[in-house]
């Protein structure tokens, strides 16, 4: 693993949140052996008149610079990370390409990089710098090779065209240029590889893991044959295929479907509201989630197949495996690596068959080995990819010298 460097993240997410985050994971375990400076993605003045309402959405005061910017907290690997909370920005991403969104966007990126290099002067980050920027790169573009940084990352967990309003006007230009600037691009799936492959120096994947650790809580050994609950966890949006669902609803009364995570698709929750035997149980903090886990009798991943979702290596597939679950998905994305050890299909009629047969057929043996498979894909060992990565970016930058 990495060791003894200054790792500056830029990160187009926050630190907190009642959801696991690849990035944080991976800031995680390097804080262990590194100096990490985490930067949250940006709060804008919109965002800021919420929080006077809703302290939850965000910190005013760290918002305005009423507070220390720079919070330090120790993780669950041993180690320390230096959150920034940079200062407000303009909103801008409803804005049309033009003079105006491009002056905001560079005054936005003047307030970031000011604030960022107080900060690594501060924490004494100034030497040996990786830049490791995930999933922001509008202000990766603006912002990059400003830090004297000796490696430039673009980390890339989602495809562009499929985030929010942003990506519809700005994303994939923004995208195209930092990739050109960049020293490379890290991946997490074949999908997302092949769509960014072309526009780089340098592609890498690096796919998704699991925190072992605490899905494993949800761990059990012997399955109980005489109950059928089908869970999932993860965000309820548009991904979603909701054809196969109705007819897994219509066709199991008996059973119980389960569903955990966030909400960002009214038409999504109206459909699983409409059913007696479907339970919406929200967001849950990742601490809360192996009590769920150990219900389930099988977890599910039904997404339709499209251009975001074959970008797609979702964290639920190693952390219902952690819990020992059967899997059942469909075939949205390039998840051939679980072919052994899951169900995959499209079809609606044989998505349910393999549901129940699932159920019936599950075994300690099998729990057992979806326990050991998961165990294989942990953080601690995407760092350690990631790391090989970067050394070997670097040993090519330092023959190009």
């Amino acid at each position: 693993m990495l060791n003894n460097r200054n790792i500056l993240c830029i990160s187009g997410t926050e630190w907190n949140g009642n959801y696991i985050k690849a990035v944080v994971e991976l800031m995680k375990v390097l804080s262990a052996k590194n100096k990490v400076l985490f930067v949250e993605n940006a709060y804008t003045y919109k965002d800021a008149l919420a929080g006077v309402s809703n302290k939850d959405k965000v910190d005013f005061a760290r918002a305005v610079g009423l507070k220390d910017r720079i919070k330090t907290i120790q993780t669950d690997k041993g180690g320390a990370v230096h959150i920034l909370f940079p200062p407000l920005v303009f909103p801008v991403n409803f804005l049309p390409n033009g003079a105006l969104y491009n002056s905001l966007l560079k005054f936005n990126a003047w307030l970031l990089r000011r604030s960022v290099k107080k900060a690594l002067k501060r924490l004494d980050m100034q030497s040996e710098l990786i830049n490791f920027t995930s999933f922001n790169p509008g202000m990766g573009l603006m912002t990059g090779r400003t830090f004297n940084e000796k490696t430039l990352i673009y980390h890339c967990y989602d495809e562009i065209k499929g985030a929010p309003l942003w990506s519809s006007k700005h994303g994939l230009r923004l995208e195209a240029g930092f990739m050109k600037m960049v020293d490379a691009v890290i991946v997490t799936s074949k999908g997302l590889y092949d769509s960014k492959k072309d526009f780089c120096k340098q592609c890498f994947i690096v796919k998704n893991a699991v925190k072992v650790d605490l899905f494993k809580k949800g761990f059990s050994k012997t399955p109980d044959h005489s109950k059928k609950v089908i869970g999932y966890v993860g965000t309820i949006d548009d991904r979603g295929d909701y054809d196969i669902l109705q007819h897994l609803f219509t066709a199991m009364p008996d059973a119980e479907f389960v569903f955990v995570g966030r909400i960002l698709s009214d038409r999504g929750e109206a459909i699983l509201r409409k059913y007696p035997n479907v339970r919406v149980e929200g967001p849950k903090m990742p601490e809360q989630l192996p009590p769920y886990l150990q219900t389930f009798s099988v977890g599910i991943i039904p997404f339709v197949k499209d251009d975001f979702t074959k970008g797609i290596y979702p964290m639920k597939i190693n952390e219902y495996l952690a819990a020992g679950l059967p899997v059942v998905s469909t075939a949205f994305g390039d998840i051939a690596d679980f072919a052994s050890l899951i169900k995959i299909t499209d079809d609606k009629e044989t998505f349910l068959q393999y549901v129940q047969s699932e159920i019936a057929e599950d075994t300690p043996e099998k729990r057992e080995a979806r326990l050991k498979t998961a165990e294989n894909n942990t953080w601690d060992q995407r760092v350690e990819e990631i790391s090989a990565v970067i050394e070997q970016v670097e040993k090519g930058l330092n023959k190009s010298a």
